[in-house]
């Protein structure tokens, strides 16, 4: 993991930082959070957040998947994990990797392996976001107004401003883009120019490189690798080469 020696925090930690806003009331499960507006979904999402992370420190101990199911409910309406799954495995997931397939047959087991791994990253995500959660209360949180990118109106950024009770100051950018459902979803974000997306995208290409190629292992060990001290793996003789290095293109797979 990438660290920021200034503020000496875990970038888990930073990720406890994003759609952090002032505590709404209680609720016990996930309601539905409009998607029509980047700033105002946000804002949404971050009150449910919150106020899950805030009621979950009396049960979280004893009862921790009820509280990981709750943060899920709430980020699964937000993010779009399997954009930026196909973010993270770079050219392992790219769409001209996907257009030289010559067979049905890769072609499925192509896009079985994308929406493995974006099960796998949301596991790993949203375990650590979660724990990150308990122990973090800020003191003030200033959202700033969607910004729609002059040149494709189907992409925007919404920035935050994060005060702690130390009075610490961090700085948070979301990465939104419109779906064909005209709702917008976060697909990247950047907390105190630590950029989430490229951090998982160095370490799913160190995987790869330390397991001889073999995508297939990342993908389906990644949770098991990322979540356990050592996130390296095992080392694997599968003898397969890796193809390329990390890419910063963000044409993506269409899946179809």
């Amino acid at each position: 993991m990438v660290s920021v020696a200034h503020r000496r925090h875990h970038p888990a930690t930073l990720l406890a930082l994003l759609m952090l806003v002032c505590l709404c009331l209680p609720v016990t499960a996930a309601t539905p959070i409009p998607r029509d507006k980047p700033d105002v979904m946000i804002q949404d999402a971050t009150d449910q957040l919150l106020a899950i992370s805030k009621q979950a420190r009396s049960y979280a101990k004893d009862d921790p998947q009820r509280y990981y199911a709750a943060i899920t409910g709430v980020l699964d309406q937000v993010l779009d994990m399997t954009y930026f799954a196909r973010g993270v495995m770079a050219t392992y997931a790219s769409i001209n990797r996907y257009r030289a397939l010559e067979t049905d047959a890769e072609r499925k087991a192509f896009k079985a392996r994308v929406y493995r791994f974006a099960d796998a990253i949301k596991k790993v995500l949203f375990t650590k976001y979660g724990d990150a959660m308990l122990s973090f209360e800020p003191n003030r949180i200033e959202v700033g107004p969607a910004e729609i990118d002059p040149d494709d109106p189907d992409r925007a950024m919404v920035t935050q401003t994060i005060y702690s009770q130390d009075n610490q100051v961090y700085h948070a950018q979301y990465s939104l883009r419109r779906g064909k459902d005209g709702g917008w979803l976060v697909i990247n974000v950047i907390v105190e120019d630590i950029n989430m997306g490229q951090i998982y995208r160095s370490q799913f290409a160190e995987a790869v490189e330390n397991n001889h190629g073999d995508v297939d292992y990342v993908v389906d060990h990644w949770a098991e690798m990322m979540l356990s001290r050592d996130w390296k793996g095992n080392p694997q003789d599968s003898g397969a080469e890796q193809d390329g290095g990390s890419s910063t293109d963000s044409s993506q797979a269409s899946g179809g």
